[in-house]
């Protein structure tokens, strides 16, 4: 686990065993969630730290935790991750409370809480944070150096042009071939771009990726996979175009292959 991370919890911990013990231990479940909506909230550029020192997270998924109906829609990679660490985070705090026997838990080991504490927990509000916001991504780029994004970039056109000219395939199958060898999908490998621009937690699957592939929860880390494949295919298409590569209608549209139009699978 990351270690911001775990310090971070380790101070809910300690303020949540406080307050229970001025209350007496009562409704432990309301308090911890009260203690998180309160003080658990991991801004983009702390939430990039905390990814890149556990890149694990990348592998999380929404699996209904998000309450706002429309977030849950299209959630973007950034909410994602933070509703599983509030998860986390409540865990550990009713782990203590069963600890110093505030809590209950019964032979099947399930928590005994009253219904009325959850119909209260119901009533609590998370103070949404804005994603798109990021200093260190700002900073970043004011060093004008070449980003980690920009190095794929470049990597893949550069093996674009070098094929293209020599490669049997069509230039339209070309593009989808090399976007595909240089896509990233592991979360070891997208931690780096994260680090680099965290702002990339803020993209949303934006039918992106397969629905079949994830049953419509898809990893954090796959949503910033699918965008990042798609850049690499538009400026491709792009390169190719100025290459006088590809065929276009009346319309001037591209006119794919007898193959279709598709991308590469985001797996």
């Amino acid at each position: 686990m990351s270690q911001i991370l775990t310090d971070i919890l380790e101070e809910l911990r300690t303020e949540y065993v406080k307050i229970l013990q001025q209350k007496s231990g009562e409704q432990p479940l309301f308090c911890a969630e009260n203690l998180c909506a309160s003080s658990l909230r991991i801004e983009t550029d702390q939430l990039a730290e905390i990814v890149v020192q556990d890149s694990t997270l990348l592998a999380a998924r929404a699996g209904g935790l998000i309450k706002d109906p429309k977030e849950a829609e299209n959630p973007c990679a950034a909410n994602i991750i933070a509703v599983n660490i509030h998860n986390a985070a409540i865990e550990v705090l009713l782990d203590s409370a069963v600890h110093y026997g505030w809590l209950e838990v019964d032979a099947n080991g399930e928590m005994k809480i009253e219904s009325s504490e959850v119909e209260a927990v119901d009533q609590i509000e998370l103070t949404k944070i804005d994603y798109s916001i990021s200093k260190s991504a700002v900073n970043n780029l004011s060093q004008q150096q070449a980003s980690q994004l920009s190095n794929i970039l470049l990597g893949a056109e550069s093996d674009f042009l070098q094929q293209l000219d020599t490669q049997v395939l069509d230039a339209y199958s070309l593009v989808i071939q090399v976007a595909g060898s240089h896509s990233v999908f592991t979360p070891e490998e997208i931690a780096p771009l994260i680090d680099d621009n965290p702002l990339l937690l803020a993209l949303r699957a934006d039918n992106l990726v397969i629905d079949e592939v994830f049953e419509n929860d898809p990893p954090a880390g796959i949503i910033i996979s699918s965008h990042i494949t798609q850049m690499v295919i538009d400026h491709l298409l792009e390169i190719a175009t100025e290459k006088g590569a590809l065929a276009f209608d009346s319309q001037g549209q591209i006119i794919f292959p007898d193959n279709g139009h598709e991308s590469p699978v985001i797996h």
